[in-house]
């Protein structure tokens, strides 16, 4: 079977058991306050304005700063229940369809639980890997604030999607390998990058939709932030309104985007399909 037929193995595995939305719908509930509380707090803050920093009152500043802090804290736990358990269980979800035409979430969670001892440092490398990478590009940026250098910032923003682009292509079947195979660390990340990039073309499509749709959601919630004028209020209820629709979309797309990852893994991989 080819790539297409695995595409449309993966929509057809969602119409036939629809709650594997469920785990990506329930972390989208979650995420939504962060993507409203944190741009308005941003724009509390005017982080690209050091000048209107400076001129703001120390108490109010700390209260905000306060706040940001806790919206970041706990951006931080959801990403980390995201990451570390929920997009594991998927490949799992997925081999339960296939062997019993089922699904049940507290065996996969026990299983990911399992083995949580090869899961978390995979993850964790490549997360660590995707901070240093972007490091020196978040220090480029914040210079190119202060200095209020367009050009650098252009460059750096480039640069630093360029990279993210290239870890995503390298690690996309992580999950699966590290959630289903009894690989030491090193032979997960050999063969996830061995894996990856033999479907880098679809991976590179993949990439681009999700990194779209994610931008659209923080691109409402600082509009939604900055309609602060009470005359604005339609306007700002009709926003927040297709904010929601984005919201499930993303838990819709992501769904399929994690279903798909492991079936290709099973398809192109292991040879396994799913089946009438």
């Amino acid at each position: 079977m080819g790539f297409a037929g695995l595409l449309i193995d993966s929509f057809i595995l969602l119409k036939r058991c629809p709650r594997f939305f469920i785990p990506k719908i329930l972390i989208a509930f979650f995420f939504f306050p962060i993507f409203i509380l944190l741009p308005y707090y941003l724009l509390e803050v005017n982080i690209m304005s050091p000048q209107d920093i400076a001129r703001v009152q120390a108490q109010q500043l700390i209260t905000v700063m306060l706040n940001l802090i806790f919206i970041l804290v706990y951006t931080f736990l959801v990403y980390v229940i995201d990451s570390f358990i929920v997009n594991p269980m998927y490949p799992v979800l997925v081999q339960q369809y296939y062997k019993a035409r089922e699904i049940n979430f507290s065996k996969a969670f026990l299983s990911v639980i399992r083995r949580f001892g090869t899961i978390f440092p995979a993850v964790l490398a490549v997360a660590v890997l995707v901070f240093v990478a972007m490091f020196p590009f978040l220090f480029i940026m914040i210079s190119a604030v202060l200095l209020e250098n367009d050009f650098l910032f252009f460059i750096a923003i480039i640069t630093a999607f360029l990279s993210i682009f290239i870890v995503f292509i390298l690690f996309y079947l992580l999950y699966p390998i590290s959630s289903l195979e009894n690989f030491d660390f090193l032979k997960i990340v050999r063969q996830t990058v061995k894996a990856s990039l033999k479907h880098k073309g679809d991976i590179a499509k993949a990439f681009l939709i999700s990194f779209s749709i994610s931008g659209v959601s923080y691109l409402l919630g600082f509009v939604i932030a900055g309609m602060n004028d009470p005359s604005l209020l339609a306007p700002k209820m009709g926003v927040f309104f297709i904010f929601i629709l984005v919201r499930i979309l993303i838990a819709i797309f992501t769904t399929y985007q994690y279903v798909l990852n492991s079936v290709l893994y099973f398809g192109l991989e292991k040879g396994v399909f799913l089946g009438k």
